[in-house]
């Protein structure tokens, strides 16, 4: 014969019941990737003599240096979506998009990321920040970034720019977050092309 459970057994076992069924039901997080979406007719910079190019980074904000995708409201308000989160980091994704956006746009395999060939000598040296992205579904993504281009040499800077880019966010849902975010990188990958072309070389 079976002893029947006491009053406190029954309850541990209904409340680890419940709690196994509520662990079973949390949906997975679904995770998305940057994209390069450059091809070598959409930009309009010019051809850069094959020059050897180091990206020797892309400084990402620190509110999107995370793995949730970060969504803005008015008032200055966040969203940080728990279910809904990049796959790589973008403080490597992100540089790893613009490098090959600025491979296609210029038409060459000669563009390296620093950490991948430190000991490489460049002509151009091209540092970028992307100091914010704020993404407010339903209306735009908007980044904005600074960039310095350097000869290959230390100590001499080229060109220095500054830009915001604007990117339409009709849909609410975060896949067209990640869309606009590669799209935005597009846009900054553009400028950086047309800068780099008309660079002068040695």
């Amino acid at each position: 014969m079976k002893t029947p459970l006491s009053p406190l057994s029954l309850s541990l076992a209904l409340f680890a019941a419940a709690l196994l069924a509520a662990c079973g039901s949390t949906p997975p997080a679904k995770l998305y990737t940057l994209e390069a979406q450059a091809t070598a007719t959409r930009s309009a910079a010019a051809a850069s003599g094959k020059r050897r190019i180091e990206l020797v980074g892309v400084r990402i904000p620190d509110l999107w240096d995370r793995p949730q995708i970060v969504t803005s409201r008015a008032g200055g308000e966040v969203d940080l979506d728990e279910f809904n989160r990049w796959a790589v980091p973008l403080k490597a994704e992100v540089p790893r998009v613009v490098a090959r956006n600025l491979a296609r746009l210029l038409d060459t395999d000669t563009v390296w990321l620093r950490d991948d060939f430190p000991g490489a000598r460049p002509e151009l040296r091209v540092q970028v920040a992307v100091e914010r992205i704020e993404a407010y579904p339903g209306q735009q993504l908007s980044l904005e970034a600074s960039w310095i281009i350097r000869d290959g040499e230390p100590g001499s800077t080229q060109r220095v720019g500054r830009a915001t880019f604007n990117e339409a966010l009709p849909a609410k849902d975060q896949a067209a977050v990640a869309t606009a975010t590669s799209r935005a990188l597009l846009a900054l990958s553009e400028a950086l092309a047309r800068e780099i072309a008309a660079s002068p070389q040695r």
